[in-house]
C-alpha cells in the first residue's frame, strides 16, 4: 500500500515538473477540481473527471453515437 502511495507521489511531482517545463498544459474551466490549491499536484495522475469542454463534447458525441 505504501509503495502505491508513493508511487502516486513520485509520479504526480514528475507531472507537476513536466507541467513547468511547459511540456503539457491544462486547459479545464476555472472551476476544475484539479485547478484547486494542494490538488492541482495531481492533475496528471488522476486525469479523470476535469470539466475540459474539449473532453465533455467528445463525450456527449461518444453517448450520442451509442444510442
Amino acid at each position: 500500500m505504501l509503495s502505491l502511495v508513493l508511487g502516486y507521489l513520485v509520479l504526480a511531482l514528475i507531472s507537476r515538473a513536466q507541467e513547468a517545463a511547459g511540456h503539457m498544459t491544462c486547459d479545464c474551466d476555472p472551476d476544475c477540481w484539479c485547478r484547486k490549491r494542494g490538488l492541482s499536484l495531481f492533475r496528471w495522475v488522476f486525469p479523470r473527471f476535469h470539466h475540459n469542454p474539449g473532453l465533455d463534447a467528445w463525450e456527449k458525441r461518444r453517448l450520442e453515437a451509442e444510442a
